[in-house]
Formats: C-alpha cells, sequence, structure tokens
C-alpha cells in the first residue's frame, strides 16, 4: 500500500515547488542558512498540499479515469489504493501542513489555504472553463512565489518577477 501512495502523492510533481525560493534567490540571501531552511520547509508544505490536492482530485475523477487509456492505471482508479484509505492520506496530509504553515508564518498559512482551495475548485469547476483554466494554473506558480517571499525578510525582490513567474 505504501508504494501505491507514493505513486498517488507524485513526488515528481514537487519539484514546482522550487519556485518557494524564488525571493531567496533574487535577495541574495542562499547562503543564509536560516532563511534557506524556512524556504525549505516552505517548499516541502507546498509538496504536502499539493500531494493532498493529487489524492482528492484522484478520487473526484476516478470514474472518468477508469475510461482513460493510461490514467485507468492509477492506484485509486484501478481500485488498488482503497478509497478510505486515499481520503486518509489526503486528510494527514492536510493535518501536517497547515499547523506546520502556521507555525513558519500564519501570512504564509493564508496563501498555503488559498493554494488549496483555488485547487479544490480548479479540479472540480474552474479546469472545465477555456481561460479561466490556464489563469487559474498560472496563478499557482504565483502563489507559490508570493508565499516564498513571506517567509524571509525580503529587500530586494522586484514585482516584476510575479508578472513573469505567471506567465509559466
Amino acid at each position: 500500500m505504501i508504494i501505491l501512495l507514493l505513486k498517488t502523492i507524485r513526488p515528481k510533481q514537487w519539484a514546482k515547488n522550487v519556485f518557494v525560493f524564488t525571493a531567496l534567490v533574487f535577495d541574495r540571501k542562499l547562503l543564509d542558512l536560516s532563511a534557506f531552511l524556512v524556504t525549505l520547509a516552505g517548499a516541502a508544505i507546498f509538496s504536502l498540499i499539493a500531494s493532498a490536492v493529487y489524492i482528492f482530485n484522484d478520487i473526484a475523477d476516478s470514474e472518468s479515469d477508469k475510461q482513460h487509456p493510461t490514467k485507468k492505471d492509477r492506484p485509486i482508479a484501478s481500485g488498488k489504493l482503497p478509497l478510505r484509505a486515499a481520503w486518509a492520506a489526503a486528510i494527514i496530509l492536510l493535518l501536517i501542513a497547515f499547523p506546520l504553515a502556521f507555525l513558519l508564518d500564519p501570512a504564509f498559512l493564508a496563501i498555503c489555504l488559498v493554494y488549496f482551495i483555488l485547487n479544490m475548485l480548479y479540479s472540480t469547476k474552474l479546469k472545465h472553463i477555456p481561460l479561466i483554466d490556464v489563469l487559474v494554473l498560472a496563478s499557482f506558480y504565483l502563489l507559490r512565489v508570493i508565499s516564498g517571499t513571506t517567509l524571509i525578510d525580503v529587500r530586494r525582490f522586484s514585482p516584476w518577477l510575479y508578472v513573469v513567474t505567471s506567465l509559466f
């Protein structure tokens, strides 16, 4: 069951959370150990939340995924990972992530909550609305960058980086 959960939480997708480090890099604090560790913790928290979102999305799409040529082999769609275990894993990930986010910074928690809620809306409704779907996907990267600025004392960070990031 552990291997099935690992496939479901999609750790390969965690690389997207490197955007949390944007403020650290552009504020020239990459060698500041304290700032680096806080930012690393922030990226890890984003990874936990993203993994919970992947689980919820796979649960919501399990019926349609059963008809898809490749998605039918995903642990939830194939029935190999019981729904109860998937729900439990997603909830546990969030019960770990949100309190840790608060401990890092309440503003960071607020951004994490916006990221999570927007992801839930995207998975259920917004991905079916042309143009809105693309804007929401871009906002996920932007939220990662913004979250990184809440974690460290940023002194040199151009608002243009927000614009450029939203192009991803």
